[in-house]
């Protein structure tokens, strides 16, 4: 091998080590890098605090008023990304107890699967619930408690 030869391979050798090293310190840092960007570090998609207002779960499922009694919440729908990519989608979930009477009026007769209710709605959950999928809706009741679970996902 010539002079020439030998200069190139160490060369490229001294390159591939500095990639090698720069990809390495970019893993080491990478818990770091939002913070020092200025992004949140966040892993977990946040959270807001248990709402207990009725008027916006009765603008939007109407076929539950009059509410009795209402605990529900909204959390991002992904934890966020640095840079932020787009808009950020809201998942809203909740209990509403509603009247014996709109709850026997309600069509119901398919059983459901528990919903995964988040930690900080479970206080408000019925005892041994028996969900039913209120037909042509993502509602589910609870005859025995008039307890209804709902989820709303912005588009």
């Amino acid at each position: 091998m010539n002079r020439s030869a030998k200069i190139a391979l160490l060369v490229a050798g001294a390159v591939l080590a500095c990639v090698l090293a720069v990809c390495g310190v970019g893993l080491a840092l990478r818990d770091w890098v939002p913070g020092l960007t200025g992004c949140e570090d966040v892993n977990k998609p946040t959270k807001g605090a248990v709402v207990t207002q009725k008027v916006r779960i009765e603008q939007m499922w109407p076929q539950l008023a009059p509410i009795q009694q209402v605990h529900w919440q909204e959390h991002e729908a992904r934890a966020r990304s640095c840079p932020e990519i787009g808009p950020m989608d809201y998942v809203m979930d909740g209990f509403a107890v509603i009247t014996a009477e709109r709850a026997g009026a309600l069509p119901a007769t398919t059983a459901a699967t528990p919903p995964e209710v988040p930690d900080d709605l479970r206080p408000f959950a019925p005892a041994d619930p028996h969900w039913l999928k209120v037909d042509g809706t993502t509602l589910l009741l609870d005859k025995a408690s008039s307890t209804v679970y709902f989820t709303h996902t912005t588009d």
